[in-house]
Parts: structure tokens; C-alpha cells; sequence
């Protein structure tokens, strides 16, 4: 994998969003690019593209805003981002109808609730879901972190249809661990890119 500036050592200060062909394959998949649902550990879907494996949560990092003194940045302004976000919902309604928010301060016993509370603890400030029954999948654009504190970002998660779709409710999910931050994405880069020459 070569080094590239959307996953470098800075960009947790500077900000992030995946590269053009990230985006790209992510709208043109309709949210659902191959191999996600076989993924079960974190690592590369492709060269741009991460995914991190939450057990039966997957999470793609779609964009991190980084530090709010971060000054101008060209690969990850905040409308760029705001704007693939709608990229998003419009790819995800095309395929699976129109989206639903997620009511992010309900609390229930089942698995809607177990989803709801764990997208709360990692900070969610808004989440759109949309439910793609053939495959019995819920994906879910989901905003979370504060950009005052240089954690806000934007993130695909793709879950059983179970967390997020009232009729496939069902009983309480344990340990669901919706937490991430961009570093880790730059950790899955070093490592992909081998270690630095001597």
C-alpha cells in the first residue's frame, strides 16, 4: 500500500476523507461495497478503504474532521465532507428507500435499544439508517464527536438489520462497541505499508 496523505500520521490533526476512489466505490456499491459483510477482522477492503470490526458491527471511517485550529485544509473540508455525507443517504436511497433517523435518546430492553445506547457512549450526534432487507443488513450514516474537540467524524456502519429495523427487533445486545477514532485508521496504514527501510 502506498502512503497516502488521507491516511498519514497527520491526519488526525488535519482532517480526512477517503480519497475520490473511496468514495467512489462506497456511492457505486449503494453503501455496500464487496467484502464488507465477510470482513472479520479490521483491515483494507481496498487500498482505500478501511474497515474497522466491531463483532457484528462494521465500521468504515468516512472522514475525520481533526482539530478545529487546523486551518485550511484542501482533501477535507468540512462542506466536502457535509456534502458526501449527502452523497451518501442519496447512494442509500436509491437501493433501499428513503433513510430514518435514529432516535438516539430512546431507551429500550431489545437490540434496537442495545444499538441506540452504544452509538450514544461513542458520541453519535445524528445517525441515518437505512434497512436492506435481501441481505438482512441495516447501514447507518453516522455523525458523531465534537468538532471543538477534534473528534468529530463521519463513519458508514453496516449492522444486522436487527439493531435498527423495529420489526426484526430483538432481545438485548451486550458489548456493542461503536467507539473508533481516525488514528486507528492510520494505524491500519503503517501497517499495511510495511515497515520503513532502514
Amino acid at each position: 500500500m502506498t502512503a497516502s496523505p488521507t491516511f498519514g500520521a497527520d491526519s488526525p490533526i488535519r482532517g480526512a476523507l477517503l480519497a475520490r476512489d473511496g468514495r467512489a466505490l462506497l456511492t457505486r456499491n449503494l453503501l455496500l461495497p464487496p467484502g464488507i459483510l465477510d470482513a472479520n477482522e479490521d483491515g483494507w477492503l481496498t487500498p482505500d478503504v478501511p474497515i474497522l470490526v466491531r463483532g457484528q458491527l462494521r465500521i468504515i471511517p468516512v472522514a475525520w474532521f481533526g482539530a478545529a485550529e487546523r486551518g485550511y485544509n484542501a482533501s477535507a473540508e468540512p462542506r466536502d465532507i457535509e456534502r458526501f455525507a449527502s452523497d451518501l443517504l442519496d447512494a442509500g436511497m436509491y437501493s433501499a428507500g428513503p433513510w430514518r433517523a435514529i432516535d438516539l435518546t430512546a431507551r429500550s430492553d431489545d437490540s434496537l435499544g442495545s444499538y441506540a445506547s452504544a452509538l450514544r457512549a461513542a458520541g453519535a450526534t445524528k445517525a441515518d439508517r437505512f434497512v436492506y432487507v435481501q441481505d438482512g443488513v441495516g447501514v447507518v450514516v453516522v455523525w458523531a464527536g465534537d468538532e471543538q474537540a477534534g473528534t468529530r467524524s463521519l463513519s458508514l456502519h453496516v449492522v444486522p438489520e436487527s439493531w435498527v429495523f423495529e420489526p426484526a427487533a430483538g432481545e438485548a445486545v451486550s458489548n456493542i462497541d461503536a467507539v473508533w477514532n481516525w488514528s486507528e485508521v492510520v494505524d491500519l496504514a503503517v501497517a499495511a505499508s510495511g515497515p520503513a527501510p532502514a
